[in-house]
């Protein structure tokens, strides 16, 4: 069929030995490899419980892959520059982003909602941020009046089990897995929005997808991860929020104050910034000059 160019998108990455052995076997094949997360560092690799020879092979496999494809694709900075250390072959950073949405109302929310949109499982439990919540439901006035924890999704015994023992379960709302439209609107409902990551050194290049669709919602977001996380550099860059590690008691406390005065008040916490390259539409331009530059070349 005259095809000149394969993408090849992983994991599982044995699709990407797919378009290595298509390239071997026709040379002047363009391929692109496109990693939407790292091979032999990913979170769970550890889990794999893979004998030294296994592992070895995945190594090698991993580098024969990024020394013959003829680019390669990834979505966040430290995946990036620990591929460059594995191949001198191009690697273009493209993350993940956000369909364009029909406007709501952004205003009338009849309660201060701290909302997590998404899986919220035993490794991502922010004992400190249930603490702090716990002690401005005692210490804020109005605040126990106005504050609901909305949690959409699927959500842990353990990190349940914290939240009740901060003292907090009855200011939870919990309607378990929601359609793409209810998420939108529970986002764009929000007066804070939750990101949580693993506190972790391997999960510091995860830039999880809902960070693009909550950097639409033009809703304060309240990153908490390891320190040194990808993630934290595009709040920050966008002025969509703030990051905090799991022990800034103190960073997440002054925020949350922060946003709750503006939300009583009808103020915006934040005023985004250049949030528009994280578009789909942007980012599939981006992919296509990749593509028409080795199409032209």
């Amino acid at each position: 069929n005259s095809i000149d160019t394969i993408v090849t998108t992983g994991p599982p990455h044995s699709l990407h030995l797919i378009g290595m052995k298509l390239k071997r076997i026709n040379p002047k094949l363009r391929w692109v490899a496109d990693f939407r997360d790292p091979w032999t560092t990913i979170g769970y690799q550890k889990e794999l419980k893979l004998t030294k020879w296994a592992s070895a092979k995945h190594a090698k496999l991993e580098r024969e892959v990024l020394n013959s494809a003829d680019d390669v694709i990834v979505t966040s900075p430290s995946t990036a520059m620990e591929f460059a250390g594995k191949t001198t072959h191009p690697i273009h950073l493209i993350t993940n982003g956000y369909d364009v949405e029909p406007a709501r109302n952004l205003d009338g929310a009849k309660r201060f909602y701290v909302s997590h949109i998404g899986s919220l499982l035993s490794e991502r439990n922010p004992k400190v941020l249930w603490e702090v919540l716990a002690r401005m439901t005692k210490e804020v006035d109005g605040f126990a009046d106005d504050f609901k924890l909305t949690l959409a999704g699927a959500v842990s015994s353990e990190v349940m089990e914290s939240i009740t023992d901060a003292g907090l379960s009855s200011f939870v709302d919990a309607p378990g897995y929601v359609s793409h439209q209810q998420a939108v609107n529970l986002q764009r409902d929000a007066a804070v929005l939750l990101l949580i990551e693993i506190d972790s050194d391997i999960t510091k290049s995860i830039i999880p997808g809902k960070l693009f669709e909550y950097m639409a919602a033009g809703r304060p977001i309240l990153g908490i991860g390891p320190h040194g996380a990808d993630f934290s550099n595009l709040i920050a860059e966008t002025q969509t929020g703030i990051f905090a590690e799991y022990d800034q008691s103190a960073e997440i406390e002054t925020f949350l104050k922060k946003c709750y005065d503006d939300w009583k008040e009808g103020r915006p916490t934040v005023a985004p910034m250049g949030i528009e390259r994280y578009s789909r539409r942007s980012l599939t331009a981006q992919l296509a000059k990749i593509l028409d530059h080795g199409n032209s070349s």
